[in-house]
Formats: structure tokens, C-alpha cells, sequence
């Protein structure tokens, strides 16, 4: 059994709107009565085909198995969903079915992307904002009749534009580090739980049905699951067992954790963008502020005062 990825690694969900879109029609299309192994080619041909999908049935003409061809795509959404398509036709569960909850979990993925846009959407601006109150300053000392430029253009000026512009370089690349942070975390999570439910939707037992899933995640390189949750002490074991113990279909315990596990995620990403709004006043105070008041108000006053000087003279 590969081992798991990192769970904060840096992803990319751009996709996965895509992705579930795809997997929702190729369902639809099963439903229909539309055979597995034209499914691709039918989706290759629509009007407005994406280009991912006419690849796919390239591929598949060519004589390549379709999680392969979608394997090939090469981001982790369409490599996600060469797992289900794999495990669905290796273990003889419903395949419409398992796209259809793969097409939800990856809309619920995007939601979750989207969200995290909206967070993060306030701490940037207030970089942005910030950072821009050196210019400001400047711009409204040559407003007022001063020549602020003039000072940055002295021996003295040059230190100050030394300093501040070194004060607000280290404070910009402070937060926008912070926010990288948060921005380039893994939100993906569950994917485990669904594999799973469809190895186990074929009439596996859950010995075979975990082999399963992890040779179906390696054979595409799925590294959106975590395979460290099919250990014996791990999350998907003990909701099996929860469901046992309570006589539950171990099926429904399992998309319940599924859910559960993003409604965890989106949880705790919502959590660390409130952390982060007052994390990112740090660099703000002791780096862009004081860059602020060197760059900006300093060259101000002093302009201001050679002309008081000069006036008095």
C-alpha cells in the first residue's frame, strides 16, 4: 500500500468544477442506457466538448482503458476520478452511482475553494491598502505644495529610502507568506470514505475492498487520498466498526463520514482565516506602518520644514 500524501500539501482544485460537471453528465448518460465503454466517446463528440474530454476519447479509441485516459490528464481531480471509474468497474459497483457521488464531492471541493477565495479576499485588500499609504503620502505632500521627492532625492533621502523601502519589502513578504500559508493548504478531504463505499457497493469485504482502493489509487496516482486512513486504527476502520456495532449499513456511515470530514475541513478553514485577520496586523504594525511614516511622513516634514526654513530666511 503507497503511502499517503502529506495532507497539506499544495493542491490544485482549479478543476474540480470541471471535473464534477464531467462526472455528473457521464452518470447522466449511464443512466441513459449509454454503455461504459462509449460513454467517453459520447462526451469527446458534444458541441463544446472540453478539451480534457476529447483527449480522454482519443485515448480510449486508441485502445487505452479509460482510467487511464483520464489518468492522463494529469491534475489530481481528473486522477480522482480515474480511481472511482477504476475501482467501480474492478469491483462491480454501480458505476452511475459512484460518478454521481464523486461529481458531488468534487462540487462540494470547489465550493470549499470558493470560500476560501472569500476569506482571504479582506486580508489582501488590506495589504493592498497599506502598502499603498507611502505613495499616498507623497502624492499629497506634492499636493499641498511641498517636495517630498526632492528630500527622497538627497543623501538623507536616500537613507530614508533605504530604510523604508526595506521595511516595507520584509513586511509585504511577511503577509503575503501568511496568506500563501492558508491559500495554498489542502482543503481535500473524504475521498478515502467514498472509495471505499463504492469498493464495498461491488459485494467486497472489507479486507479486499481496502487492497482495492489503494491498488486503484496507485495505478493513477490519486494523491488527493489518503491512504493512512485504511490502517486498522485509522478513520475509516472505526467508522466500519461504529457501523457494525450499531447495525447500520456500513454504506451510509461511510458517505456520512465523507461529508462529515468536509464540513470538518470548511470548519477549520473558516477558523484559520479568522487567525489569520489579526495574524497579518503583525507585519502591517512592525514593518509596513513604519515604512509608512519613513517613506512617507518623514519626507513630508522635512519638506515642510525647509520651507518653513526657507520662508523665515
Amino acid at each position: 500500500m503507497r503511502g499517503a500524501m502529506s495532507h497539506r500539501k499544495r493542491p490544485d482544485t482549479s478543476d474540480a468544477a470541471l471535473v464534477a460537471g464531467v462526472a455528473q453528465r457521464a452518470a447522466g448518460l449511464l443512466r441513459g442506457g449509454v454503455p461504459a465503454a462509449r460513454v467517453w466517446r459520447v462526451l469527446g463528440e458534444e458541441a463544446g466538448a472540453p478539451d480534457e474530454c476529447v483527449a480522454i476519447a482519443a485515448q480510449i479509441t486508441r485502445g487505452e482503458s479509460a482510467a487511464r485516459a483520464l489518468a492522463a490528464v494529469g491534475t489530481p481531480a481528473w486522477r480522482l476520478l480515474a480511481a472511482a471509474w477504476q475501482l467501480a468497474e474492478q469491483s462491480g459497483a454501480p458505476l452511475a452511482l459512484a460518478l454521481q457521488r464523486f461529481g458531488t464531492a468534487l462540487g462540494e471541493l470547489q465550493r470549499v475553494a470558493d470560500r476560501r477565495a472569500v476569506l482571504l479576499a479582506g486580508p489582501r485588500a488590506t495589504i493592498r491598502l497599506v502598502t499603498a499609504l507611502p505613495l499616498l503620502a507623497l502624492l499629497l505632500g506634492v499636493v499641498l505644495g511641498f517636495d517630498p521627492v526632492g528630500v527622497l532625492m538627497s543623501s538623507l533621502g536616500l537613507v530614508l529610502a533605504s530604510v523604508g523601502g526595506l521595511l516595507l519589502a520584509a513586511g509585504m513578504w511577511w503577509a503575503r507568506a501568511m496568506i500563501d500559508t492558508l491559500a495554498n493548504a489542502d482543503w481535500v478531504a473524504g475521498f478515502e470514505f467514498e472509495l471505499c463505499w463504492i469498493a464495498l457497493a461491488g459485494g467486497a469485504t472489507p479486507g479486499p475492498a481496502f487492497r482495492s482502493v489503494a491498488d486503484s489509487v496507485d495505478l493513477v496516482n490519486a494523491n488527493w487520498v489518503r491512504l493512512g486512513a485504511l490502517r486498522r486504527d485509522g478513520p475509516v476502520r472505526q467508522a466500519l466498526g461504529a457501523a457494525a456495532a450499531i447495525g447500520t449499513p456500513a454504506g451510509q456511515v461511510l458517505l456520512a463520514e465523507a461529508e462529515g470530514a468536509r464540513s470538518k475541513t470548511l470548519t477549520e478553514l473558516e477558523q484559520r482565516a479568522e487567525r489569520l485577520g489579526v495574524r497579518v496586523l503583525a507585519p502591517l504594525a512592525l514593518c509596513v506602518l513604519p515604512s509608512f511614516v519613513v517613506l512617507g511622513v518623514m519626507p513630508v516634514l522635512i519638506a515642510v520644514l525647509g520651507t518653513l526654513a526657507a520662508d523665515v530666511s
